[in-house]
């Protein structure tokens, strides 16, 4: 009885003893993460200093592109800027040894372009897990995975495709206008579907005045209107685009063959559809009354 009691005082102790000489590291890990939430704190960054050894390192992958403690400082001090109310909430955290696990959750609002994605405003709320060594209380490398790909998402909105293929038509549009104005018929042809449809309404009198379908009438139509009036002002001020929609808005002021007199200075808009690369529909409004006046030479 006496030598059990002996051999289960020596287990206890032992065990005792070894889980006494495990070091909590959970607190020094967490300077990591309180100097992410605070990037631009000198007085973060010595803290989180203090407990990560010289030549610790911050590892995101297997490609290279590891940092160093200043190289890492550098980089919040980037974050500090551009993400002014970054946080990185620490969710869970696990320790086995000398290896400490972290869960957690990094949200914040880029005032720019962040990773060449204009958020707009937008922000995001990411998840990030990391495994830090430590060595004799020291964290010497911290392994990190974030969703900054989730986070691009976000930034970009649930409208980044609508808002690629604006662009896009944005592009088409604006090079049919400038083949347009230099009177490049091929080039024009080319941006033209086969069933475009040109689209001016006004006085009935004017002979450009209509709807027009298809290549070959629309370039009777610009034919018609090159002969019968001349372009002295157009000037674009305001230009939005969404999907296959392009709107444009500006003032223009133009001079007609059959009477000779040039029109007072007009706004008109452009409403502009775009399928495939190429131009479907070119829906003109401008100041009726005032180009029928011009033509009819009632200034």
């Amino acid at each position: 009885m006496y030598k059990l009691f002996q051999l289960t005082a020596a287990s206890w102790m032992l065990g005792a003893c070894a889980s006494t000489s495990v070091v909590n590291n959970k607190p020094k890990v967490q300077k990591f993460y309180d100097y992410l939430s605070n990037p631009g704190s000198n007085e973060h960054a010595k803290e989180f200093m203090a407990v990560a050894t010289p030549d610790w390192k911050s590892i995101s992958g297997y490609q290279g592109g590891d940092k160093s403690r200043e190289a890492f400082k550098g980089q919040l001090g980037g974050f500090a800027k551009f993400i002014p109310d970054l946080k990185w909430e620490v969710m869970s955290m696990h320790q086995d040894g000398d290896t400490v696990v972290v869960r957690s959750r990094a949200t914040g609002t880029p005032v720019g372009p962040f990773m060449g994605v204009d958020g707009e405003g937008r922000g995001f709320d990411i998840l990030t897990i990391d495994i830090h060594e430590m060595k004799e209380g020291m964290i010497v490398r911290s392994f990190h995975v974030e969703d900054w790909a989730g986070a691009l998402r976000q930034l970009a909105g649930p409208n980044a495709k609508k808002k690629a293929k604006g662009k896009a038509s944005l592009s088409v549009v604006m090079a049919f206008m400038d083949a347009m104005g230099k009177g490049e018929m091929e080039k024009m042809s080319s941006l033209m579907a086969d069933d475009m449809v040109w689209h001016n309404e006004g006085d009935a009198v004017i002979p450009w005045i209509g709807p027009w379908k298809g290549k070959t009438e629309i370039f009777k139509f610009l034919k018609t209107f090159s002969e019968g009036s001349k372009t002295t002002l157009w000037k674009n001020e305001d230009v939005l685009a969404s999907g296959d929609t392009v709107a444009m808005y500006g003032k223009m002021k133009l001079m007609t063959t059959k009477s000779g007199k040039e029109s007072k200075e007009f706004t008109y808009s452009l409403r502009a559809k775009v399928r495939d690369g190429k131009i479907i529909l070119w829906n003109w409004f401008e100041d009726s009354y005032e180009v029928s006046r011009t033509f009819r030479g009632r200034r």
